[in-house]
């Protein structure tokens, strides 16, 4: 059986990074991408002896992003995981807004643009959102919160539009994860034992599982939908 090509953006480090890493050991062909080589030298050595090939470009940078995807010759799953957050704090300028939206809401549009070129009947995307899309999130930013909410109704719409051509549209929207992008809240992790229901805090692989079964022939008849991954600290 011929493989299937996945591409995983901001498969560097944290959840991308297992992303990928859950991908390969599956027995997908993985196109890692971050915006440096360097960023995906642990990636890299995480999948030895899988079939795994490194991706540079920005997501925020249209150029570059159909420059690299122009050249694959097919692209069966995508995941769009490339983010960036700051800091919440009570003011906010319009650095701060390009810098968000440019890379988590511009970044993803751009990337499932060009990827669409190379997808088929039968391809799946999953995007990566956050619980704060429902929230607005005790400890993130507004327009990191604001920016995943537009991830979830990008998701809707590319669900709805693309169902007649069999390609399956989903999002993951992980609770708290033990990542670096965590310690921005400012809370011990032992904090997050005590208020997320199932009494632990997430690891990247709860999350690269959801995005794997999403992607997997299992999810065939699953589109538009918000997968909440949290513990059970966001329910309903």
């Amino acid at each position: 059986m011929e493989k299937k090509i996945a591409v995983v953006t901001g498969a560097g480090a944290g959840i991308g990074q297992s992303i990928a890493v859950e991908l390969a050991r599956r027995g997908y062909c993985v196109y890692a991408a971050a915006r440096s080589k360097q960023r995906l030298q642990k990636t890299l050595a995480l999948c030895e002896g899988c079939d795994v090939q490194p991706l540079v470009f920005d997501t925020s940078n249209e150029a570059e992003v159909k420059q690299v995807l122009d050249g694959l010759a097919r692209i069966d799953c995508l995941v769009n995981n490339a983010g960036v957050s700051i800091p919440k704090k009570t003011q906010f300028d319009e650095v701060d807004w390009d810098l968000i939206l440019g890379t988590n809401v511009k970044g993803y549009f751009f990337v499932i643009k060009h990827a669409l070129k190379k997808m088929g009947r039968g391809s799946s995307i999953v995007n990566l959102s956050s619980g704060a899309a429902k929230t607005g999130g005790d400890f993130v930013s507004l327009p990191y919160a604001a920016s995943k909410g537009a991830i979830n109704t990008m998701t809707v719409c590319y669900a709805r539009d693309l169902a007649g051509e069999g390609i399956r549209v989903n999002a993951v929207s992980p609770g708290f994860v033990d990542t670096a992008m965590l310690a921005l809240n400012g809370k011990e992790k032992s904090y997050y034992d005590t208020v997320i229901p199932m009494g632990r805090l997430g690891i990247p692989r709860d999350i690269a599982n959801a995005v794997a079964f999403l992607l997997s022939e299992e999810a065939s008849f699953i589109t538009g939908q918000i997968l909440e991954v949290n513990g059970g600290d966001i329910m309903g």
